[in-house]
């Protein structure tokens, strides 16, 4: 069994700003927020067996969710020149990749829970090419992920019902995770 608290405080020692638990019963999901994966943005939309379409429809992956009763939501906030510094938002979304990963890599060694659905701020990128390009089957399944937005999860709704902010200042970008356990 994994505490809350614990685990908070686990996810704020590991370099993540903003940590809290979330029933899943809470989480909203709509078509709408897939269409942004559909714009490929990521330029991963059709390239990732962790992403839409392969990943499936929302509808379905609503239902795995909520099959989970509870999730630690997490935010890293970093600090940008401009609204307009593109650059500074790349690299503050690899540094919130970095902390992610190194996040779960934690969380499946001290806490061996076989059923955990983690997500991130942008899908699966553990292999230089997927094998979904190849027409073959995830070559890592144990360690791909999916992100939020690909599930079709309202990404301000969720950082809102956990009690996490949203919005942190002028020249601020802000990126979130998800790993659902409880199963």
């Amino acid at each position: 069994m994994i505490d809350a608290e614990t685990l908070i405080r686990e996810a704020l020692e590991s370099g993540i700003t903003h940590a809290a638990i979330l029933d899943t019963s809470k989480i909203q999901f709509h078509e709408d927020f897939r269409k942004a994966c559909e714009k490929n943005v990521c330029r991963k939309y059709d390239a990732t067996w962790t992403g839409p379409p392969a990943i499936g429809p929302i509808s379905t992956l609503k239902d795995r969710v909520l099959r989970y009763q509870q999730g630690l939501l997490f935010q890293t906030v970093h600090a940008v020149a401009s609204s307009f510094d593109i650059k500074g938002m790349f690299e503050a979304a690899k540094a919130h990749h970095v902390v992610f990963l190194e996040f779960l890599e934690k969380i499946r060694r001290k806490y061996p829970i076989a059923n955990l659905i983690p997500l991130d701020a942008g899908c699966c990128s553990v292999c230089e090419k997927c094998a979904y390009l190849d027409k073959e089957p995830c070559r890592h399944p144990d360690q791909a992920f999916s992100s939020v937005e690909a599930y079709g999860m309202n990404v301000i709704a969720l950082q809102k019902s956990a009690g996490i902010p949203h919005y942190h200042g002028k020249n601020t970008v802000c990126y979130v995770g998800l790993i659902l356990y409880g199963l």
